[in-house]
């Protein structure tokens, strides 16, 4: 179900940081879930995102949907730049198998403030959301939040699972999170196998993190 993908910079080239000479952070590498690849949130993935749906509804003969999609395309992609998204995921390959999640993934830099550690985060977590490690490993903390939106003909639960990590070699004032958004019918319990199994599949992506040293 996961394959071997995924190799990014954490902090991105032309970071801040860099340009006032602070060492570059490493990279992370993950293995994504079968199907999924890894998107920077930049003008040619854009394009590329645009030209694909142009082509899938002029194959449905529906090109009136285009406009559409467009619209919440670029809404989609002013929410990433707005949240400083540095790299998000999704299912836009072809999966080998028939296993299909509904939802996403994308990539942040948790900072503290005034160039504190992340243990005032870390705690307010715990005690805010119930986060707890992952998996028992405690380099990680998961925790989960649920909202209900409403769509035309209908409303969904979006459950919203976060990941923090930190960085090393960042003493623990910066962190890696993770956010995966998985969405699922009213009528579906927060019990349902598949809802559980569709959770399982992110904290196995998310404990696959490993570290390397930075590109030269």
């Amino acid at each position: 179900m996961l394959t071997e993908r995924l190799e990014m910079s954490v902090n991105g080239a032309g970071s801040l940081r860099e340009m006032l000479g602070a060492p570059k952070d490493p990279e992370f590498h993950l293995k994504l879930l079968d199907g999924w690849e890894r998107h920077v949130p930049d003008a040619s993935d854009r394009e590329a995102i645009d030209a694909e749906m142009k082509r899938r509804c002029m194959e449905a003969n529906r090109p009136d949907l285009h406009a559409h999609l467009r619209m919440q395309m670029d809404q989609a992609f002013s929410l990433m730049k707005q949240q400083n998204v540095i790299a998000y995921f999704a299912p836009t390959a072809a999966p080998t198998g028939d296993v299909y999640i509904p939802g996403s993934m994308f990539a942040t830099i948790r900072r503290a403030p005034n160039g504190e550690s992340l243990d005032g985060y870390v705690t307010h977590a715990i005690q805010a959301y119930d986060a707890k490690p992952l998996f028992g490993d405690k380099r990680f903390i998961r925790f989960e939040r649920e909202s209900t939106k409403d769509l035309q003909g209908g409303s969904i639960v979006m459950t919203s699972i976060v990941y923090v990590t930190p960085i090393p070699g960042s003493k623990h004032r910066r962190g890696l999170q993770l956010t995966a958004s998985v969405a699922r019918p009213v009528e579906m319990s927060a019990t349902d196998p598949l809802f559980i199994g569709w959770k399982t599949a992110f904290d196995v992506c998310a404990s696959s993190l490993r570290w390397s040293p930075p590109r030269a």
